[in-house]
């Protein structure tokens, strides 16, 4: 199996290193994927010494500048097949006071000046949109939703000078509800920016780059943005594989999405009986899987059986609950009539009373109308007609058979009366 090596550049002041605690789910994955990883520290002066790696990772430099020769060294590193992942941040150049552009318009494409918002589709912050938008590629498979935190666009140069031999492809675009705020005429400016470009792949001559504009995609701090968030991970795995992708070898590189908690199982465990590599493990499972296919889908059935027999003896239990409930609406209820006959007769036979505790429904019903009837109002009516309740005043309706709407108010009653007694 072919060792794969990446470099990780150091000579410019790139906040991507591997010692930083705030990447470390980074660190372990390139590790736990295999990738044999070396620390550049001298620049970029010697194509012999680029060559050692099949992929280079730079972040965006901080205050220093790259040299004529190191962007010399690195356009032919990836134009006789080298592949370079090119990390921007947020402000591009203009805040990270850099010439990172001089490098990049050579491969087609350059970092904006900006930071990219979304006013509808993000994760607790607009400046964290949340993306859905992806072109077709092998980068962007089994990818749904990925988080690009404070991060700059991309724009693609509209002329190239071989469009035979250069390709760029914008393969992830900000949503419909983007904004950025933009460096321009020496002032900050805000604008609408829809469908912006976010992420770049070019196919350069023999070589790969790929490149957007946000560190915090690596982040171990952010769970809800940094490298465990939504496809963030995915992702990142698909960019390293695309770069480093030998067409020539053998088998089919696959991006698959694992259970965290299993992968670190998985994980501890290649540490500990040290496999050459994850692939390892995960080829000598699909093995296993393989000679074993007829008693694992034997026992996988037998679980899905047991699971189906458990969910038709939950189901029958209801539907039993269900019928006695039925069952019980159908006995007839008795009136408090009824048991008053009954006790009646039983006193009679015995010749001994029996204290009721109950009314019957008569007497309840009797009772009810009582406490609901309006109090009887027979005095002469007063001047102000204002000082009698609604209850009173519709009482004197009724004894001098005065007829009001069913829902009459106050203010109608009084003026009905009014009209009545030929007072209006």
């Amino acid at each position: 199996m072919k060792i794969i090596k990446i470099g990780l550049d150091y000579s410019h002041d790139g906040m991507l290193t591997l010692e930083a605690s705030s990447y470390a789910d980074f660190t372990q994955f390139l590790f736990a994927s295999g990738y044999k990883l070396g620390k550049i520290e001298a620049g970029f002066y010697a194509l012999e010494k680029a060559r050692i790696y099949d992929a280079v990772i730079i972040s965006i430099p901080k205050n220093i500048n790259l040299k004529p020769k190191e962007i010399e060294v690195l356009e032919e590193y990836v134009r006789t097949g080298g592949s370079l992942l090119i990390i921007g941040s947020r402000g591009g150049e203009y805040l990270n006071r850099t010439n990172i552009n001089e490098l990049t318009r050579k491969f087609g494409f350059e970092f904006f000046t900006d930071d990219v918002n979304d006013s509808v589709n993000y994760v607790n912050l607009q400046k964290r949109p949340l993306l859905t938008d992806f072109k077709q590629h092998y980068i962007t498979e089994n990818i749904k939703k990925i988080v690009l935190s404070s991060s700059c666009s991309l724009a693609t140069l509209g002329f190239v000078e071989d469009e035979k031999n250069i390709q760029v492809e914008v393969l992830v675009r900000g949503g419909l509800n983007c904004w950025r705020n933009k460096f321009e005429d020496q002032k900050w400016i805000e604008e609408d920016s829809p469908k912006i470009p976010l992420l770049v792949a070019v196919n350069y001559y023999k070589g790969k780059v790929v490149a957007f504009g946000t560190l915090s995609i690596f982040s171990s701090l952010g769970r809800e943005y940094g490298f465990s968030a939504f496809d963030n991970d995915i992702i990142i795995a698909n960019i390293l594989r695309w770069l480093t992708l030998d067409v020539e070898s053998e088998g089919q590189v696959v991006t698959i999405d694992l259970q965290k908690d299993l992968f670190y199982w998985a994980n501890s465990i290649a540490k500990e009986e040290r496999w050459g590599s994850f692939s390892d493990l995960i080829n000598v499972s699909l093995k296993h899987f393989k000679d074993n296919y007829n008693s694992i889908i034997k026992e996988l059935k037998d679980i899905q059986q047991e699971r189906y027999q458990r969910k038709q003896e939950y189901k029958e239990a209801v539907k039993e609950e269900k019928e006695e409930e039925k069952v019980i609406d159908l006995i007839p209820k008795r009136k408090k009539e009824d048991l008053e006959d009954i006790i009646s007769a039983i006193e009679n036979a015995s010749g001994e009373t029996f204290e009721r505790s109950f009314k019957s429904d008569e007497e309840e019903s009797t009772e009810e109308t009582k406490e609901n009837a309006p109090e009887e109002f027979s005095e002469e009516l007063p001047e102000d007609l204002n000082s009698l309740t609604v209850k009173e005043l519709k009482s004197y309706c009724k004894k001098h058979e005065i007829n009001l709407p069913a829902k009459a108010r106050k203010a109608d009653i009084i003026k009905i009366l009014l009209y009545v007694l030929d007072e209006d």
